[in-house]
């Protein structure tokens, strides 16, 4: 009896080590679970910062590349600051300066994986905005073509000819949904409503149209009357997107190709009578659109996220 007291007792003892051993390691996989689903969450609000952060930094390409890496760098340290974790970001622009790409890195302390010797983990996440060729797809075009041609940045274009200028008739005018005076003054005070894309056609507007364009070049002018060059807000009224045109060497009304659209900041128009000008000096900015990875880069782009 004695014997058989002392095998059932060894047999509990066993049992509870047992017990003990199988406790420990279920509560070491419970805690592997619940900091994994941490550092699941980390991982996931990582890579959205990378993503933020390359977005971000592509809005200044390809004409400010330090601004854009410096932009991309605020919004991932902004990111950072929320949750007190992060200790690495890097940033690497591409030779073209038309892609920027962006890693940022957290040491993220752990809980209950301690039972496991485990302090902290690693997440990171990298993420890459590059800017392609603006399509089209957008509203609030102004009804003024420009012929394609290299432009260069900071430069004044004439935006639309005076009278003696132009081909036959044309003066870089267009009409934009309906012809007429007052259509075109209204598009160039409000922009157009519609869309139009790469590799539409559009038709010219015939006549110099001086007393509706002088009208609605004044209402922009006043609606951002301070505004410069170098200081000016893309969303000002100052800043116009125009189509690029293939060849306005057509007589009268005649529709004309569209490849591509750049945008300008108005600086004015002069002349008078026949003689009606506009002239505005060329910009690049990102914009939100369609984008072409095969068109002809006339200073508009849509930033995209591409790994």
């Amino acid at each position: 009896m004695k014997a058989l007291r002392k095998v059932l007792f060894n047999r509990k003892g066993a049992v509870m080590v047992a017990f003990v051993a199988a406790a420990v390691s279920l509560i070491g996989f419970s805690a592997l679970a619940v900091d994994i689903g941490l550092l699941t969450l980390y991982k996931y609000e990582v890579t959205n910062a990378a993503d933020a952060s390359a977005l971000a930094g592509a809005q200044e390409l390809p004409a400010k590349p330090d601004q854009s890496i410096q932009s991309a760098l605020s919004i991932a340290a902004a990111n950072g600051r929320e949750h007190a974790v992060t200790d690495t970001v890097g940033t690497q622009l591409s030779k073209s300066d038309h892609a920027l790409t962006v890693s940022v890195g957290r040491t993220v302390p752990l809980f209950l994986a301690k039972v496991w010797g485990l302090e902290t983990s690693r997440v990171t996440a990298t993420a890459t905005a590059e800017v392609k060729t603006y399509s089209g797809g957008g509203i609030g075009i102004v009804p003024f073509g420009i012929e394609k041609q290299t432009f260069v940045f900071g430069q004044t274009y004439r935006l639309k000819l005076g009278g003696g200028s132009g081909y036959n008739g044309n003066f870089q005018a267009l009409a934009l949904g309906v012809t007429g005076a007052s259509n075109y003054r209204d598009n160039i005070k409000y922009g157009y409503k519609g869309q139009f894309k790469i590799g539409d056609w559009i038709p010219t507007e015939t006549g110099n149209m001086s007393g509706p364009t002088s009208a609605g070049v004044s209402y922009r002018l006043d609606l951002d009357p301070g505004a410069t060059f170098e200081t000016v807000k893309e969303e000002s009224g100052r800043v116009i997107i125009v189509p690029v045109i293939d060849s306005l060497l057509v007589s009268g009304r005649t529709d004309v190709l569209i490849v591509g659209f750049a945008a300008f900041f108005l600086e004015g128009s002069g002349g008078g009578g026949n003689d009606s000008f506009v002239y505005g000096k060329f910009r690049q900015m990102v914009i939100p659109g369609d984008y072409s990875n095969s068109a002809n880069y006339y200073g508009l782009s849509v930033a995209v996220l591409s790994r």
